[in-house]
């Protein structure tokens, strides 16, 4: 038997929780290990359950989301977070991502992009909703020019790794840049690893983060 995807729901609406639940549950990769009804129950529920995933609404009692994030992510940062949320606001967005979310997106989603996003996440790539895909981009190309000099290892890099970086930035997973650029998924996994060291970097997002200030990706 294939081995499960294990989630854990974060959610302090009992019949948001259910709903989630019963949309997992119609599929036979994903095993729900543990809810949350706020933030601290959040942080030990999800720590204790070690699961792949995490979907974490921000608006939660005792401690809010990117609260949890920055604790979950400090002590198990294998650990996805993809934030399911009614908030479609800059700040909300860019705090989650600065605290070290793997994806971002709306509770109106539907049900087909709600699973996309989440096998984005699991397979190693950054997922933001379309309504916040340009504020990602302008927040990102915004930052002050000076950076790029500051950024290392950029002419280092091999014309396979920048071909690689290019796709992650624009959203690509694992599985999609293996199929497109004709190698195994493998490889491109040894790829991502070799750019992260080279360029000191430990996450999809930041890798989206340094290819979009240098112009890598639009």
């Amino acid at each position: 038997m294939d081995k499960k995807i294990r989630i854990f729901i974060a959610e302090d609406h009992a019949i948001l929780r259910d709903g989630l639940r019963a949309i997992l549950s119609d599929h036979k990769e994903f095993e729900v290990v543990g809810e949350a009804a706020d933030g601290i129950e959040a942080v030990r529920g999800c720590l204790r359950a070690k699961p792949d995933l995490m979907l974490l609404d921000l608006s939660m009692p005792r401690m809010n989301g990117t609260e949890v994030i920055h604790h979950v992510k400090t002590s198990a940062p294998e650990i996805k977070i993809l934030v399911l949320t009614l908030h479609r606001t800059a700040d909300h967005y860019l705090k989650a991502v600065e605290a070290g979310a793997d994806g971002y997106t709306l509770k109106d989603a539907k049900q087909r992009e709600l699973l996309h996003a989440i096998r984005t996440v699991l397979e190693g790539g950054f997922y933001v909703c379309k309504e916040l895909e340009q504020l990602s981009k302008h927040h990102h190309q915004a930052k002050s020019p000076r950076q790029e000099e500051k950024d290392p290892g950029l002419p280092a890099l091999t014309k396979r790794e920048r071909e690689i970086l290019k796709l992650v930035a624009e959203g690509f997973t694992n599985k999609e840049i293996a199929n497109y650029l004709y190698i195994s998924p493998k490889t491109v996994d040894n790829h991502r690893t070799n750019l992260m060291r080279k360029l000191d970097l430990h996450s999809a997002q930041a890798l989206t983060s340094f290819a979009l200030r240098l112009g890598l990706a639009q």
